[in-house]
């Protein structure tokens, strides 16, 4: 069913720690779909690991895989990411914007052909080709083969990131900008290239905005996929405060490789009991997530068949994919003499919590990671009382500062009726 934008497309991002079997895990899901009817596309980000020539899908598809949606069976489709033929798209589009100005200076601007795809370009070509993907209507399905774990949430961190750079610079570049064209265009009778810069910065924010967009919504999540180690699940717990401070949704954890039948010999019973342990504090961690497990199989799972066969471990009768559901976002609610605004961070870590107030700000740290969120109206003329992390989330009082909000008490110092979700867009 469509939500309330008119999006039918669901998408599930798939990641864990490198050597887990995302890449398998995330094959699985999307031949699981197909067979229930969905018109599913796999789109493998492999460009984006710490190899960037690596991409394990055409052997677990076997089937080749192409840039461009490649089917593997009857409504199954593979696609794989490349940086090079990206950039070159985006760049023969924006050296339009450019040409005229530069070359009427006599300086001429390289052909996309001429250019290596830049480090750091990959990203946001990435996101736009996973959100072209989500948003044209030809799928039912996207499952994305995501990097490991530490590029992955960086990968997904770039859209906030962005809105937040391009919020505070676009103002002043762009009044700038608008302010000397006409007396330069006058004087010199040429067309400036400022028409261009603020136009990609135009189209960089509508791109970060769409982008957020679409991971935010209820159709969009993300899977974490883990082997049952001990090694990781610090990782992996910070994964999923991180996941929340971003406001992306986890939809599941899945244990891939357990162990599952009684050992026969020493050596095979201790990693069972190993394996349990680390089982056992995953579950615990992810309290109130779905876990799946996935036994370790006798063979690689590599085909169709054996992708079904990892599947039905995985998701039992069920489509693995779950209800839609919002994802984790601020919250603003009344409180005595003040206003509470309550950011789920599940799993987090007290003392790797920061909190710091910057203008109309709040600048929130989890561990290594850290978003900025523009506060509401109301909030901006209220002052920091108190933080405390309660019940897996952040829960920060605000009081009205008296500088700012005269009239303190009686009906000025109650909560605003319907208070929106915190955090959204400014």
């Amino acid at each position: 069913m469509p939500d309330e934008q008119g999006r039918a497309t669901r998408l599930v991002f798939c990641t864990g720690k490198g050597g887990s079997g995302v890449t398998t895990v995330a094959a699985a899901t999307a031949a699981h779909g197909a067979q229930r009817g969905l018109r599913t596309l796999i789109l493998s980000l492999g460009a984006l690991g710490p190899d960037n020539d690596a991409d394990d899908l055409p052997a677990i598809l076997d089937h080749q895989v192409g840039t461009v949606p490649t089917q593997i069976d009857d409504l199954l489709f593979a696609q794989r990411f490349a940086a090079q033929p990206a950039f070159e798209e985006w760049y023969g589009k924006a050296a339009t914007r450019f040409r005229a100005a530069v070359e009427t200076f006599g300086v001429s601007i390289p052909d996309a052909a001429e250019l290596a795809a830049p480090p750091g370009a990959a990203e946001p070509l990435a996101l736009n080709e996973i959100n072209a993907a989500v948003t044209g209507g030809a799928w039912d399905l996207v499952v994305v083969d995501g990097p490991p774990l530490g590029p992955a949430l960086r990968l997904l961190a770039l859209p906030t990131s962005a809105e937040t750079w391009l919020r505070r610079a676009r103002p002043v570049e762009g009044q700038a900008a608008r302010a000397l064209r006409p007396m330069l265009a006058t004087l010199a009778g040429l067309p400036l290239p400022q028409n261009g810069l603020v136009e990609l910065a135009e189209d960089a924010a509508r791109r970060a905005a769409a982008t957020h967009a679409t991971l935010s919504d209820p159709l969009s999540s993300v899977r974490l996929i883990a082997t049952p180690d001990t090694v990781p699940i610090a990782r992996l717990r910070a994964a999923r405060t991180a996941l929340a401070l971003y406001g992306l949704r986890l939809d599941g954890l899945v244990i891939n490789r357990q162990i599952l039948e009684a050992p026969r010999d020493s050596w095979s019973r201790g990693w069972s009991a190993a394996q349990r342990i680390a089982t056992e504090t995953l579950t615990e961690t992810f309290a109130g997530v779905p876990v799946h497990e996935i036994p370790y199989r006798p063979c690689e799972p590599l085909g169709l068949e054996e992708l079904a066969v990892v599947a039905a471990a995985a998701y039992g009768a069920g489509d693995g994919l779950g209800p839609a559901a919002a994802a984790p976002s601020p919250v603003l609610t009344g409180s005595e003499g003040g206003y509470t605004l309550v950011v789920p961070l599940p799993a987090a870590d007290r003392r790797g919590l920061g909190l710091v107030r910057r203008g109309d700000d709040l600048i929130l740290t989890a561990g290594a990671y850290r978003r900025t969120l523009p506060l509401q109206p109301v909030l901006r003329r209220c002052r920091v009382a108190s933080a405390v992390l309660r019940d897996q989330a952040l829960n920060i009082r605000f009081v009205p500062d008296p500088e700012l909000w005269p009239e303190v008490s009686g009906p000025a110092a109650q909560p605003p009726q319907d208070p929106s979700p915190a955090g959204g867009q400014p």
